[in-house]
């Protein structure tokens, strides 16, 4: 019979332990501490350059945002300039590749409105699909960091240079 009490009592053991360690820990309550100037993020539409851009390259799980050090006037062309570049060796160690051929000419890329930029492909520009997904992409990221939106809100008008209508892309979620 004593195997019985002893399993009998070990629940209310248990909760007597945790009851005590709860309460008991040594910490008395303490309202806010001072601790400096709270966090802040990239400076907001119209304020200092961008202090990066990011290029967006495909690895095995889809598109892959890459953070690309920058501080300039014009983040579009620089982020479309560093997408056409490639993934540097870092970048290739960790499975990302590019599906712009190396060589490739960049796009002229330019902000019309808050959400909206067209992109000039010079002639004998890849048309692999992924290729032309990683440039929407990291132009509509440029559109949204430099106007203070979100990427999948921006509009990224691609102007091939056969001429004919501009197809309208957007990035959805990568």
């Amino acid at each position: 019979m004593r195997p019985r009490f002893a399993l009998g009592a070990l629940p209310a053991l248990l909760v007597l332990c945790l009851a005590s360690s709860l309460t008991a820990c040594g910490i008395d309550s303490t309202g806010p501490i001072n601790a400096g100037a709270p966090a802040s993020g990239l400076p907001a539409p119209g304020g200092h350059p961008a202090a990066a851009v990011h290029v967006y390259f495909s690895s095995p799980l889809g598109l892959e945002r890459v953070s690309r050090p920058y501080r300039g006037p014009d983040t579009l062309q620089a982020a479309v300039d560093r997408l056409v570049a490639g993934p540097d060796p870092a970048e290739r160690s960790r499975g990302l590749v590019s599906f712009i051929p190396p060589g490739t000419p960049a796009p002229a890329a330019v902000t019309r409105e808050r959400d909206l930029a067209d992109v000039y492909v010079p002639p004998h520009w890849t048309a692999n699909p992924t290729a032309l997904r990683q440039l929407v992409c990291t132009t509509a990221d440029a559109v949204a960091l430099s106007h203070g939106t979100r990427p999948q809100e921006a509009r990224i008008r691609l102007h091939r240079p056969e001429g004919g209508e501009a197809n309208t892309e957007e990035c959805a979620s990568p």
